[in-house]
């Protein structure tokens, strides 16, 4: 290989170098943009918000389109974990967020 050969091997080498990097930051860029707008997806469904760990019966219903009732079956079947404070019809049922988000995906799958 000459020594011309080299320089002009070397230049298109710096800018193939040049022109990764490049295209690097632009897919960096991409994906900052994305993973933004799908964490503000998910916390404008309250999926990630850090201030709401559980929900009550009337939140997943509510958010869920299911019913008291179809709550009660999965509680009685054991399919979700739940907490329960107070008694009769003042008693308060919380389930855990994540424990809901696996239950409906798993259902929907």
């Amino acid at each position: 290989m000459t020594s011309t050969e080299f320089r002009i091997l070397s230049q298109m080498l710096n800018e193939l170098k040049a022109e990764m990097i490049a295209m690097k930051q632009g897919v960096d860029t991409k994906i900052e943009v994305v993973a933004k707008t799908v964490m503000d997806a998910f916390q404008g469904f309250g999926i990630l918000d850090p201030e709401e760990d559980t929900w009550t019966e009337t939140q997943v219903c509510d958010r869920y389109h299911v019913s008291r009732r179809t709550m009660y079956n999965h509680r009685k079947e054991g399919r979700i974990a739940y907490t329960r404070s107070g008694s009769g019809k003042n008693c308060m049922i919380r389930y855990r967020k994540a424990d809901i988000i696996e239950l409906f995906a798993s259902e929907r799958a």
